[in-house]
């Protein structure tokens, strides 16, 4: 177990992270903390959450699965990795809801996973939790000139999402800068790509609001990077951040076979278990829970000529509370009338549910489920009886979800990141923290830190790694905290610590979250190192970042 960095909050808050490997066991958690190392403080004790075990895939064989776009689709039948593919070209409208966070943005490709849009893709019905979850996904740019730009990970999160699209919705934006497609494009290559969206706020940017917008800028508003993670309930992106208006990116990017791997509460990883199903040669019932919403190898199919009902019976290990169903097709030999109902004792059940499942849908495979919210049924028993089909020959299902409280979650048997926001702290104070995990096999306690939150409103300023090095050219970067005021940044470089030389201003937006700022620096001398540094101003003043240096590749 790590007690990590803390980032700043304001004047009066900071985010502590950390990481827990809970050795596959149950785990709880929380944050101890105060003005020495007796603490006297500690944040209310959380569970770890569940294991990575949902699977969402499109493959863009059929067109754009039901994923949006602000510059120009085009879909490919063929050529890709793996059969079709999408390509999205610039120019692009401008988004400039954020120009007073992470700033101006292009809108590449958007999925709704949640019920903000009538459209929904109902991931963890409509509330799925990608803390740490895993993004694979193929790319290639064609004649691709970020410009400045970075294309990198989007999370839009509502944290009152019982408003729904009406006033007073309050949503948060967060980026992951942790990790940017950028130096894949370059070559007019397909690249595979796999990430983490690591749930650690040294790896987010908030993407804040746009105060120009007056009023409607509320609508945007700070959530905490775990809740927004853990409650992905808005839209996820892949898009251009940190756009220059005036020297936009160009180009276009292709996409195919993109995977996302999430939390979930199926029932192999929370004490759920199969105790009844209908026979059908070479059929695996055990698919239906294996966190695959469809595909070859996950989905189940009656026998021949089928007749209802076909039943399968899920047993918990302990007494739930089911808030939610959702029940997947098979495309290939889809079923239409189901019903799902639950039981104390597993003998008698009461109804619970009755589902159409669609025969097809112009969005594909994963728009094809059916899906009932709202609902609070104690169970020990779970029943899914397909009462008809849509073929004659047999029918079929995909995976079967059930929402809920109650099960034993178990956690990933890897180091979880954690994080929690702590407040109502005292400016230009020095806080320590440290983390607290228990499990069965006992309590451990991570090494102290300490955080000093700012005396003042200047900002707060660190100089990042450089990247994308070339003989004659450096791409810098750094965390920038404008603590609710407006603020500039740049970056000084030169051959020893005396710099002389510095890069064009920024933006860093009027935030109180640390911000990834960047700046391209070029005509450097190859094989040389330099120093560089950045700085950042506002009314209050200036700070400046640490030292740090970069050497040049050779030749030219």
């Amino acid at each position: 177990m790590t007690t990590g960095e803390a980032t700043a909050l304001g004047l009066t808050g900071l985010s502590a992270n950390g990481t827990i490997h809970p050795e596959g066991l149950a785990t709880t958690h929380y944050f101890e903390y105060g003005t020495s190392s007796a603490y006297g403080y500690r944040t209310p004790t959380r569970s770890l959450p569940p294991r990575l075990a949902a699977y969402y895939h499109e493959s863009w064989d059929q067109g754009l699965g039901g994923w949006g776009s602000r510059l120009k689709p085009t879909h490919f039948a063929s050529g890709g990795p793996s059969g079709g593919y999408i390509n999205l070209a610039e120019p692009s409208e401008p988004d400039f809801n954020h120009d007073d966070g992470i700033g101006t943005l292009h809108l590449l490709k958007f999925l709704y996973p949640g019920p903000m849009s009538p459209t929904c893709m109902y991931l963890g019905a409509g509330d799925p939790d990608l803390r740490d979850a895993k993004v694979s996904l193929w790319a290639r740019g064609h004649d691709w000139k970020a410009n400045g730009s970075e294309v990198v990970w989007w999370t839009q999160s509502q944290s009152n999402p019982e408003v729904g699209e009406q006033d007073g919705r309050r949503r948060a934006n967060w980026a992951y800068t942790g990790f940017s497609l950028n130096d894949f494009l370059s070559d007019s290559t397909w690249h595979k790509i796999d990430y983490r969206l690591l749930n650690d706020t040294t790896q987010w940017t908030y993407g804040g609001n746009n105060h120009q917008q007056a009023d409607n800028a509320v609508r945007y508003t700070y959530w905490s990077i775990d809740s927004a993670q853990e409650h992905l309930n808005g839209d996820f992106f892949h898009l251009a951040a940190y756009v220059d208006v005036k020297n936009p990116p160009s180009g276009s990017i292709d996409f195919d076979e993109f995977e996302l791997v999430y939390k979930s509460l199926v029932f192999p990883s929370n004490g759920g278990r199969l105790v009844k199903a209908p026979e059908s040669p070479g059929e695996d019932p055990a698919r239906l829970t294996d966190g695959w919403r469809n595909g070859k190898g996950h989905v189940w199919r009656s026998a021949e000529n089928p007749k209802a009902p076909l039943e399968f019976v899920y047993s918990f290990a302990t007494p739930v509370t089911i808030e939610a169903v959702e029940v997947h097709q098979n495309p290939e030999w889809p079923a239409k009338d189901v019903e799902v109902s639950v039981s104390s004792d597993g003998k008698n059940y009461a109804p619970l549910a009755g589902l159409v499942l669609l025969e097809r849908s112009d969005k594909g495979a994963n728009f094809l489920f059916a899906i009932k919210v709202g609902i609070s049924a104690p169970a020990r028993f779970v029943k899914l009886a397909v009462r008809s089909g849509y073929r004659q020959e047999r029918w079929g299902v995909g995976e079967i979800e059930v929402f809920g409280t109650g099960a034993t979650m178990l956690p990933e048997n890897e180091p979880n990141h954690v994080n929690t926001d702590l407040t109502d702290l005292r400016p230009g104070t020095t806080y320590h923290y440290r983390l607290v995990a228990t499990n069965a096999r006992g309590t451990t306690h991570g090494a102290d830190r300490t955080f000093a939150t700012p005396a003042d409103s200047r900002p707060l300023a660190a100089t990042g790694p450089a990247a994308r090095i070339t003989p004659t050219s450096a791409r810098l970067e750094g965390r920038v905290n404008a603590l609710s005021q407006r603020t500039r940044f740049y970056f000084e470089y030169g051959p020893d610590a005396n710099y002389g030389s510095k890069s064009s201003e920024g933006y860093a937006g009027l935030q109180i979250t640390p911000r990834s700022s960047y700046a391209t620096v070029e005509g450097l001398q190859p094989g040389t190192t330099y120093h560089y540094r950045v700085v950042a101003t506002n009314d209050t003043g200036t700070s400046r970042g640490m030292d740090r240096t970069l050497r040049t590749r050779n030749g030219r």
